[in-house]
């Protein structure tokens, strides 16, 4: 994989999960509407600490178990498939005209009463990462098989990996703070379901090369092994 591919393809990924309404974009709707745009800065950092020690696990303490070529076959397979469930749930949703929300009221069930105990914006993004169940599926599949692919480039492809990643998070919820905080509407619900649908066909696209490319290897494996395929 390139260093550009792996940007390129990283940002869009990240961008398609961070576009559909969550925990976290329910933390910087509310605390945009607290405390202004700012905290949607603080709160995205919070979630990149988060994904930083996870790739700090992922590169350092698997390093060697990911180049496998085994492994690699294994996690390309997995998370391609995973990644097609996730592209087709995505224009899945937007037939059905599920991934609505307005981002300039406050969810339901965020309001907190008076002398609630506050966490800072840092620590809400990072809480409200590692306390998401999806986050965790989403690293442990489809993360760590673009971590297995941009360990092929070395510690720089990682970091490259990361740049695409956490930019895709922070552009789209410092759009969403922003908008918040000014009560501004930039989006339309007619452009936000076309974004959606753009990234869950290449999410298509892209799970049907790592599905590919994962098959392929196996396939090769095998066949030195002395199976007949």
């Amino acid at each position: 994989m390139s260093i550009l591919f792996i940007f390129t393809t990283a940002y869009v990924v990240a961008l398609s999960g961070a576009l559909m309404p969550g925990p976290l974009m329910t933390v910087i709707i509310r605390e945009s509407l607290r405390q202004g745009w700012r905290s949607g800065f603080l709160i995205s950092a919070g979630h990149g600490l988060a994904e930083i020690a996870l790739l700090a696990m992922f590169g350092l303490g698997l390093n060697r178990l990911l180049r496998l070529q085994w492994t690699s076959a294994a996690i390309g397979i997995v998370g391609g498939l995973v990644l097609l469930y996730m592209g087709w749930e995505i224009c899945h949703s937007v037939l059905k005209g599920t991934p609505e929300f307005d981002f300039n009221q406050p969810p339901a069930g965020s309001a907190q009463p008076a002398g609630a105990f506050q966490l800072s914006p840092v620590r809400s993004g990072l809480i409200a990462s590692v306390a998401n169940p999806y986050w965790v599926l989403w690293w442990f599949t489809i993360g760590i098989l673009y971590v297995t692919q941009a360990l092929h480039a070395g510690i720089l492809g990682l970091g490259i990996f990361y740049a695409g990643h956490f930019l895709a998070d922070l552009s789209w919820f410092m759009f969403i703070a922003i908008a918040t905080a000014t009560g501004k509407r930039f989006l339309s619900p007619i452009a936000y379901q076309g974004i959606l649908t753009v990234c869950g066909a290449f999410l298509v696209v892209l799970a049907a090369y790592f599905i590919y490319q994962g098959s392929s290897t196996a396939t090769l494996l095998l066949r030195t092994a002395g199976w007949q395929i």
